[in-house]
């Protein structure tokens, strides 16, 4: 996971978009996002003086706090992103490659290569008896929640 820096800046609002904004400090713009739920706290106005907390992303601001210039803070709350009903991320799991591979060939898949850990889930090439190569990802918990066309330049395929 990225490190976002910590950030804390006073400006001026200068256009709103939604639930997004730039805003002018020490002369420089920025865009932050308040987040829909955020907007619906603190109401965004063109040429309010703010001040803001929030995390430094490539693209812009996610703002964990605002409030109007000498009032006090809203604090502003960012869900994580929702993954489809297949998928299921069990950081703490303590399934191996046996584990994924059993699952694998559990659900009628030839197995094609070792299962390659990744922080969340293994990602395992196999086949249905039809020569297609697929790239699987399973979770800790043994559900494949992913398939896609195997990459030939990233895995050693069986002939």
């Amino acid at each position: 996971m990225p490190h976002h820096e910590k950030v804390a800046l006073a400006g001026v609002i200068e256009h709103v978009f939604a639930h997004r904004f730039t805003f002018i400090a020490d002369d420089q713009a920025y865009l932050a996002d308040l987040g829909p739920k955020g907007a619906e706290a603190f109401t965004l106005e063109e040429g309010l003086a703010i001040r803001l907390e929030g995390e430094q992303r490539p693209s812009e601001i996610k703002v964990t706090r605002i409030g109007k210039k000498g009032g006090r803070f809203v604090e502003v709350e960012h869900k994580k992103p929702h993954h489809g009903p297949k998928h299921h991320h069990h950081p703490d799991g303590k399934a191996g490659p046996h584990a994924a591979l059993a699952a694998v060939e559990k659900a009628g898949w030839t197995v094609g290569s070792d299962p390659d850990r990744k922080p969340k889930h293994f990602e395992i090439v196999a086949e249905r008896g039809d020569g297609v190569w697929m790239e699987l990802h399973v979770d800790f918990a043994g559900t494949i929640y992913k398939e896609k066309r195997a990459d030939s330049d990233k895995w050693d395929l069986p002939a």
